[in-house]
């Protein structure tokens, strides 16, 4: 069976990481592997140059080049066969396309497509609420809030980098929270029913960027949404910044 490796000087140049430039070697490494098969420069099928020679065209470690090449395996672009390579396998990976008239978690979510949703804690605690956070909760000057801020993965992909917050007279205790908030809030009875969502394009700071794996200063979608309760109080607000190369948003319009 013949392999095809690509190794022209043009595909090179394309994915060569430029240490001047903001971001770690290998993430400009795995963003730019990741463009190149997006556009068709690398296609289904396509191996790599082995690594130890394509980390000494690009003048970058053999670490750097496997964590660039580990992260984009993870996310379906890329598969190791022992013996032969790293293989192109673009036409695994599918884009999420996320139904905005749904009101559900992120959990239940990933699940109902047969996908492993699981979360990395960066921080959870309850504190006094920020303005924003007050505001958006109707709650007074100094009340407390728990909050919690995590990356949000689904098999293995990191998808979105999310800080959510709800008052601490319904949940007063943030490590109480496992894997899923809206799980917690139903066994406190005190799931939104609705919620308002206002959602934008926006550049990824840095901590954003480095805990979904992309540059700096990449596109994503940054969306703010209070939950409501059946009284109409809000109870939950949460800001996400979705990977725009992977998440899609659709809604359904009906003539009226």
């Amino acid at each position: 069976m013949s392999i095809n490796v690509k190794s022209s000087q043009e595909l090179l140049d394309f994915i060569r990481p430029d240490p001047t430039k903001p971001g770690s070697l290998y993430t400009q490494l795995a963003r730019s592997l990741s463009q190149a098969i997006h556009e068709g420069m690398l296609e289904d099928g396509d191996f790599l140059l082995p690594q130890r020679d394509l980390a000494e065209q690009l003048g970058v470690s053999r670490v750097t080049l496997r964590k660039a090449v580990e992260s984009l395996v993870k996310e379906g672009l890329l598969v190791q066969r022992q013996g032969a390579g790293t293989m192109v396998t673009r036409g695994v990976k599918q884009n999420i396309h996320k139904n905005l008239a749904v009101l559900n978690s992120f959990t239940e979510d990933m699940q109902a497509r047969g996908m492993t949703p699981t979360s990395s804690w960066v921080s959870r605690a309850t504190l006094q609420a920020s303005p924003k956070e007050a505001k958006a909760l109707n709650l007074s000057p100094g009340s407390m809030v728990s909050r919690f801020t995590r990356v949000r993965y689904a098999s293995d992909t990191a998808m979105a980098y999310e800080i959510a917050s709800v008052p601490a007279y319904i949940i007063n205790d943030a490590n109480e929270v496992g894997e899923s908030l809206y799980a917690y809030l139903d066994t406190k009875k005190a799931r939104p029913v609705r919620a308002l969502q206002t959602m934008t394009a926006i550049n990824a700071d840095k901590s954003v960027s480095e805990s979904l794996n992309i540059a700096p200063n990449d596109a994503v979608l940054y969306i703010e949404r209070q939950g409501f309760a059946l009284n109409d109080s809000p109870i939950e607000f949460t800001r996400s910044w979705y990977r725009g190369d992977i998440y899609d948003f659709v809604t359904e319009l009906k003539f009226d």
